[in-house]
């Protein structure tokens, strides 16, 4: 008894093993942790260095500041008691954080009133007062360009389209192209983004009166000889009294956009051009018939036999119809039409015809007409219609089994150039030597005409 349990609790054991030990199948693990997306940033940063008169003014000069806020306001103009012959000069300097970016400038001219009219003004012949009415706008001449960062304009420095603000109506905007895919004013070259690793520098001067703003020499970006030395020569000689107590407002923004992605982005994308409606005649002068084809996969006779020769010629369902539209066409000539056979031996007993210019939808009457041959009494023959825009679709059905000589409707599409007829017959109510849809013509009613 001692060694059957002995025996027993060896076998135990042993099994015991054996299972721990068939556990120890081979395995690996990899993981690959923190799997993230961040989006990128496309930061705009403005400073100013802004000069009246040839002095510098603190007043409309900042530091570098990626959120113009009112507070404190930035302002790239405020002067409250200007006189003809003033004149000042700002060199924007434009940090674009983190990506490449497109930049434009929209300037915005948001007032511009006449506030009162004085006795010096009144003489001088300004009889129009209040908003909307001031004239100071259209004396103040404002003049852009590529600057060096040195505040003045240079030999090699380009005006940029300018004027005076008002050129612009009020409320009125207009759009610079600093940086886009056409130009970039500081590279002279398309498809020249802002680059996160410079600095752009971008001037403006606007003088009370008249100047030729000559370009001085340039001396290779001295930001120490500055519009103090080389100064806007700015003539007020020419302005009278009617510019007194005027005043206007504009809104200078700049609109940083991503490039990368964009490569086409335009500040000043063309208008869309009017699309003016198609004049449509469904006179009967008008109407045009089926005048091509394509995509020929003829069918075969019931009987699994070619077509007939005389019957597999798709130029004979060109033109006008030489049935008479009856249920069963007598006098017809041989040839005369284009026989879709049925879909035996993997053919699809299709074919595309198409129309020498598009068709439209017939506000009065059937859009496309089938021309359809049947001699003598026969089952009714049927056609799945669709129609395209191009011969090789997309294909919009039209009708799914049209008879004989049916009239059809464009309807969803608002116009076609090109047919696609498959034969869907009962093959089964047809004897042995029948071939399908017989197509005599295709009509479309209503065309497009010259005005």
């Amino acid at each position: 008894m001692k060694k059957i349990l002995s025996s027993l609790l060896i076998i135990g054991i042993v099994g015991a093993l054996a299972v721990g030990l068939s556990s120890g199948f081979f395995s690996d693990t990899e993981t690959s942790q923190d799997n993230t997306f961040v989006a990128g940033v496309v930061d705009l940063g403005i400073d100013n260095h802004s000069f009246y008169n040839g002095v510098l003014n603190p007043g409309t000069t900042w530091r570098v500041d990626y959120d113009l806020s009112d507070n404190p306001p930035r302002q790239f103009f405020n002067f409250t008691d200007v006189k003809p012959g003033d004149w000042g000069e700002d060199t924007l300097s434009l940090h674009v954080r983190d990506n490449e970016a497109w930049l434009c400038t929209d300037v915005t001219l948001t007032s511009n009133d006449d506030n009162g009219i004085t006795e010096p003004e009144g003489l001088d012949g300004d009889a129009t007062d209040g908003a909307g009415n001031g004239e100071l706008a259209d004396s103040i001449n404002f003049y852009w360009w590529a600057d060096d960062g040195d505040n003045v304009l240079e030999e090699n420095e380009v005006l940029l389209p300018a004027g005076p603000m008002g050129a612009l109506n009020v409320g009125e905007t207009t759009t610079v192209a600093l940086a886009d895919s056409q130009v970039n004013i500081w590279t002279n070259l398309p498809n020249s983004p802002l680059d996160p690793a410079n600095v752009y520098f971008v001037a403006k001067a606007w003088c009370y009166g008249d100047t030729t703003m000559t370009p001085y020499e340039q001396d290779g970006g001295n930001q120490q000889s500055g519009p103090d030395d080389r100064p806007v020569l700015c003539d007020g000689v020419n302005q009278d009294n009617t510019t007194q107590t005027d005043s206007f407002t504009a809104d200078i923004t700049f609109n940083a956009v991503q490039s990368r992605n964009n490569p086409d982005f335009l500040c000043n994308p063309p208008e869309p051009t009017p699309t003016t409606p198609p004049q449509i005649s469904c006179d009967e002068v008008d109407n045009i018939f089926a005048s091509s084809f394509d995509a020929n996969d003829q069918g075969l006779r019931k009987d699994s036999t070619p077509v007939l020769a005389n019957r597999s010629i798709p130029s004979a369902a060109f033109g006008a119809p030489q049935t008479s539209g009856a249920d069963s066409d007598v006098g017809f000539p041989a040839g005369s039409f284009f026989s879709l056979g049925f879909p035996l031996g993997g053919n699809d007993a299709s074919i595309v015809f198409g129309f020498p210019e598009p068709f439209y939808p017939n506000p009065s009457g059937p859009d496309l007409q089938i021309f359809e041959v049947t001699g003598g009494t026969y089952p009714d023959e049927k056609v799945n219609v669709e129609a395209s825009s191009t011969a090789v679709g997309p294909w919009t059905v039209l009708a799914l089994a049209a008879t004989r000589d049916e009239d059809i409707e464009l309807s969803p599409l608002t116009s076609a150039q090109y047919v696609r007829l498959t034969d869907v017959s009962n093959i089964a109510d047809f004897p042995d030597d029948a071939d399908g849809y017989d197509v005599d013509a295709l009509k479309a009613f209503c065309t497009e005409v010259s005005l």
